[in-house]
């Protein structure tokens, strides 16, 4: 970084105000937004005091990133505008989280429930681009956009006007709030930010809505001043309503805006692909932004796309694990990673998505619930010195977890589960406990296997497991046997997920599938805004490789030309 760069960023908040509080800091992929934003955020905290800062960013996710930082802020100084917004409003009821009622009255017009808390940390379900909706959900979808962008009623849709007035009528009928009334309410009747802070610090701000930048701006009005820091490049948000001028405009003194213009992450190769793509967005600012002097490679599959990825894409991604390097697979669309997500489970490969805790299908190794395969496996071999430690009994909590899946009769005895049950999960079960809970003849094999090694203990728990079941006990199955049984809590190399949910994250190896939904393949082929934002997506996609850039094959004319 320059000197001059550098001497901007060290003046922040201490430039002339009587024009405007507001500072931005432009970052494009892989310079250190969020080093440089958490940086301020530190500075902030020693000037005015840890409790005079908010900050906040379109996924609880991103926020979070910046507490790893050791930035010392109180949690609820911390997450999405909309969950600021939330308690801000005393926590109110949330309409998308209560459409039983709206469901029953409206059955053509049905709205998938929605997490209130997904929500609000900004794991949102509906991320793909230009993905497929219900009926009620679509029409939900185009009355925020319209709302996120304050259109006049006059320009809304016919559909969405009068989906709207029942809307409007089942939430006041019912006394709730949807996620756009959190922001509307707020914007009309909350006078400054909660906790009344010096400093605001919106990150991510080029997914910010004209509704939302207009709050952060009256917010920020109140404070000593405010920072957005994003990159217009990056916005991959458009379907609510965001746009790049929120971060263009409107016009502020030059010494309140920063570009950082030197990648850490994007080496020369990954850059020219990224660069000729992004040049075709027609609205955007222009920005000098060097890459790193690494080469790096950009590999063009002749073959391998998300439907086929058996082959030349295992083969490589294996290569590239083995060389303990992270590895990124990413789609427009979620259902475009199924097969490569079947590929993964038949190899025993472990995968997740940090960013998206919420979805079970991207992370299928969790061990968060006692209910799901994963943490029944890790139960049955944690007390395994094939683990790595000592031989250990069970304890109550562990021995339920495994037998639960087990038959009832030739295999437990009657009411084993409820002695399991009965004693603190916690302690460990004396052996004699075992001849308690199974039959004679399923306890005598069962320690046999124990004894020859964990693979054999659960290659038999597994036969063992009822039918139902024993589709599920599969992958983490697998992963213990072919990766051992640290496998199953060890963080997987490989993460899988849109583009949408990893914005933000970077590894050694990214594989970009290219294709696109027929939606959003209309939206590629028109001119102006929505090929934009197409094309920003992939863009983003492109920047999140530090070596190594596989562009994977299309599987039919609707795709993107990278």
């Amino acid at each position: 970084m320059d000197e001059r760069t550098a001497g901007k960023l060290d003046g922040i908040g201490q430039q002339d105000h009587s024009l405007t509080r507001e500072y931005r800091i432009f970052g494009p992929p892989g310079t250190g937004k969020t080093t440089h934003v958490a940086n301020h955020v530190r500075h902030a905290v020693d000037r005015f005091g840890p409790n005079s800062v908010l900050v906040t960013s379109f996924s609880r996710a991103t926020a979070a990133e910046l507490a790893s930082r050791g930035v010392l802020l109180d949690h609820d100084r911390i997450g999405t505008l909309h969950s600021h917004c939330y308690h801000a409003l005393g926590k109110p009821a949330i309409a998308e989280v209560h459409v039983d009622g709206w469901n029953c009255r409206n059955p053509r017009l049905a709205i998938s429930p929605t997490s209130r808390q997904t929500k609000l940390d900004g794991e949102d379900a509906a991320e793909d681009m230009a993905g497929e909706h219900r009926t009620g959900d679509g029409l939900l979808q185009q009355l925020n956009r319209c709302r996120a962008l304050m259109l006049p009623l006059s320009a809304w849709p016919a559909a969405v006007t009068e989906f709207s007035a029942k809307w409007s009528q089942y939430k006041n009928a019912n006394g709730l709030l949807d996620f756009c009334d959190l922001i509307e309410v707020s914007l009309r009747d909350v006078p400054v930010a909660p906790h009344s802070p010096r400093v605001i610090v919106a990150d991510e701000a080029q997914d910010l809505t004209p509704m939302l930048a207009k709050l952060v701006r009256k917010c920020g009005a109140h404070t000593d001043h405010f920072v957005l820091a994003g990159d217009d490049d990056q916005l991959v948000y458009s379907w609510t309503g965001a746009t790049p001028e929120v971060l263009l405009e409107p016009s502020i003194p030059d010494n309140h805006v920063i570009f950082l213009e030197e990648s850490y992450r994007i080496p020369r190769a990954v850059h020219v692909v990224a660069d000729k793509l992004i040049r075709q967005v027609n609205r955007r600012l222009d920005k000098k932004y060097e890459p790193r002097p690494a080469a790096g490679v950009v590999y063009r599959l002749s073959q391998g796309g998300y439907r086929s990825p058996e082959y030349s894409i295992l083969k490589t991604a294996e290569q590239h694990i083995n060389q303990g390097k992270s590895i990124l697979f990413l789609a427009s669309c979620s259902y475009m990673l199924r097969p490569i997500i079947a590929v993964l489970r038949k190899n025993g490969i472990p995968f997740h998505n940090p960013y998206r805790k919420a979805n079970g299908f991207w992370n299928q190794l969790r061990l968060t619930s006692r209910a799901c395969a994963a943490r029944r496996v890790f139960s049955l071999l944690g007390a395994h010195p094939g683990w790595g430690g000592e031989q250990r009994p069970w304890t109550y909590g562990e021995l339920l977890s495994w037998t639960e899946w087990l038959p009832k009769d030739r295999v437990l005895r009657p009411a084993a589960s409820e002695r399991l049950r009965s004693a603190h999960a916690n302690l460990s079960a004396p052996s004699s406990v075992l001849a308690e809970v199974f039959e004679q003849g399923a306890l005598d094999s069962l320690l046999e296997a124990q004894n020859r090694g964990y693979a054999d203990l659960l290659h038999w728990w597994r036969l063992g497991v009822c039918s139902e079941f024993r589709k599920r006990t599969a992958f983490p199955a697998e992963v213990a046997v072919r990766r051992g049984p640290n496998g199953l809590v060890e963080e997987p190399s490989v993460v899988v997920g849109t583009i949408h949910s990893v914005k933000g994250a970077q590894a050694d190896v990214v594989y970009l599938f290219p294709d696109l939904s027929k939606a959003g393949d209309a939206q590629y082929h028109r001119l102006g805004p929505e090929r934009d934002a197409v094309l920003r997506v992939f863009y983003v996609g492109a920047t999140r490789a530090r070596e190594t850039l596989y562009i994977c094959s299309v599987e039919s004319a609707m795709a993107v030309r990278i």
